[in-house]
């Protein structure tokens, strides 16, 4: 994948912050593993959040409602996904180079590899050429909990 040559961040992360929302209307709400999983990869949302409701109501199974009739799940990639999910979803796009590295430390560009899909506390965002891509800027003011990335298979 090409890189992008960036000058150095003045922010406390080392990181810079590119404004991308992959999503086709626009909107914003909890979708930021179907977000980083396209803007890592250059895929469709569509696509990817299709994938990734699959894989939520696989998990999800089926449930009871009011009148002790069982149900499949309605849950959506609208809203979040989990490490397991996530993972998962990548499977079910066919895309298997990647793996998971738990990495506890501080979210800072020293600690990530140069393209990856981040794990922040309860998100993810995508890391490329030394910025997060993402629809708002997760850097904070403060350094935040790093838990881990999916990064190329060495």
């Amino acid at each position: 994948m090409p890189t992008i040559a960036l000058p150095k961040s003045s922010h406390q992360s080392g990181l810079h912050y590119f404004n991308r929302n992959p999503h086709p209307k626009k909107e914003n709400h909890g979708d930021c593993g179907v977000r980083s999983i396209c803007l890592a990869f250059g895929l469709p949302y569509k696509k990817v959040w299709t994938a990734a409701t699959k894989v939520k109501r696989q998990l999800a199974g089926s449930y009871y409602d009011q009148w002790g009739q069982k149900k499949k799940s309605q849950v959506t990639a609208t809203w979040s996904l989990t490490k397991s999910e996530l993972i998962r979803t990548l499977w079910e796009l066919d895309i298997h180079d990647w793996e998971w590295t738990p990495y506890h430390s501080e979210f800072k560009a020293k600690n990530l590899p140069a393209h990856c899909i981040a794990a922040q506390a309860e998100h993810w965002v995508c890391v490329k050429d030394g910025a997060i891509w993402d629809t708002w800027d997760s850097r904070g003011k403060r350094a935040k909990k790093l838990e881990g990335y999916f990064s190329l298979c060495a």
